[in-house]
């Protein structure tokens, strides 16, 4: 695994997530469904557009979070048994809804990990106060692994592996140089609309 890589699309985040190649095509933030590339493969991705980002795909796991979107749940399931998760309405990160955590720590978060479970009672009151209540199995399987983007540095994953990219440096354009086409004295762009300094010819086009 330390010369498996996944590409990032440094160019847009969706909420806080970071994108990554889809394997078939695309661009996902689903960790599982991100496609990994060999460090040649990787580099050489990086080489041809340096806005994909080659990332260690341990480095990655070790800061992922978990994350669930809302676009794949169907209301109606906190009929279910206990426990439950309960949700902020109409809140999300990009896609990802917002948790409730436990009551000692309060507060929002959208990482699935750190939100409170809650028993019937509790999440009956909660329902009362405007939140949304789903049954923590339901949650669980349709949960999948994210990165916030912020936890990502790259020149320190980079270090992990012994990796440094080279950095394609942009070329300075070059300076057009004017002549005196009889006395061959390099001239300023205004003495080439003037007459020559030396001779005294005009250059003028």
């Amino acid at each position: 695994m330390p010369d498996l890589f996944y590409l990032q699309d440094s160019r847009s985040n969706v909420g806080s997530r970071a994108m990554f190649w889809r394997d078939g095509g695309g661009y996902t933030s689903n960790l599982d469904e991100a496609e990994q590339f060999t460090r040649e493969q990787a580099v050489k991705q990086y080489e041809c557009r340096e806005t994909d980002l080659p990332w260690p795909v341990e480095y990655v796991c070790a800061r992922a979070q978990v994350g669930v979107d809302h676009q794949y749940l169907e209301q109606g399931n906190a009929t279910y048994s206990a426990p439950f998760y309960v949700s902020m309405p109409r809140e999300w990160d990009g896609n990802d809804l917002y948790w409730k955590r436990p009551l000692d720590t309060g507060g929002l978060t959208s990482n699935l990990l750190d939100a409170g479970v809650w028993e019937s009672e509790s999440a009956e009151l909660l329902a009362y106060q405007g939140y949304q209540v789903w049954p923590k199995a339901y949650i669980d399987g349709k949960s999948r692994r994210v990165v916030p983007a912020a936890l990502l540095h790259h020149k320190q994953a980079l270090r992990s592996v012994g990796l440094k990219l080279a950095m394609a440096k942009p070329q300075k354009a070059r300076r057009y140089r004017y002549r005196c086409e009889p006395c061959g004295r390099f001239l300023t762009e205004y003495q080439n609309y003037t007459e020559c300094p030396n001779c005294g010819a005009e250059n003028r086009p």
